[in-house]
């Protein structure tokens, strides 16, 4: 999907965040592996803050990579936007606070490139590089992304 920003390694695992609908699905991602995971689009790419496009939408990490892209990503969120997609002004709900990555993923398709970390790497750290990579790029975070958290240390992360 372009979302390598590990050239030299790849991906560890890529798939489209729906194939999780189909049961039998497996996704390659052994339970409790660490490490980071970007979402891009499938259905358009965006314009960024210096005029560049990219199908990104939202870089994340987990000590738990299957957990949160199934657990989180598809079924809590995915779901719920399914059944109502109306995530207005006002509404107070914490999915609703939460929102608006889940309606670019939505609207936009959502596919998922993964990436172990390696060795002694922490996947907080992992993520800080990515999106200071990506802020290189494309001068600001991705679209689905609220908080800039890059440049940060994993203990002075607060989620």
């Amino acid at each position: 999907m372009g979302a390598d920003f590990r050239k030299a390694e790849g991906v560890n695992a890529s798939f489209d965040l729906l194939d999780f609908e189909d049961s039998s699905f497996d996704c390659g991602i052994g339970l409790g592996k660490a490490g980071c995971y970007i979402i891009s689009a499938t259905k358009r790419d965006f314009e960024y803050a210096n005029g560049k496009k990219s199908p990104i939408l939202y870089i994340g990490c987990s000590n738990d990579l299957y957990r949160r892209l199934h657990d989180e990503h598809y079924l809590k969120h995915l779901a719920v936007l399914r059944a109502d997609k109306d995530f207005g002004i006002g509404k107070t709900s914490i999915i609703c606070q939460m929102a608006d990555k889940y309606q670019y993923m939505l609207y936009s398709g959502c596919h998922v490139d993964v990436f172990y970390c390696k060795g002694k790497q922490d996947e907080f750290d992992f993520e800080s590089y990515l999106l200071a990579s990506f802020y290189d790029i494309y001068r600001c975070t991705p679209v689905g992304n609220g908080a800039r958290s890059y440049g940060k240390k994993a203990q002075d992360r607060v989620d």
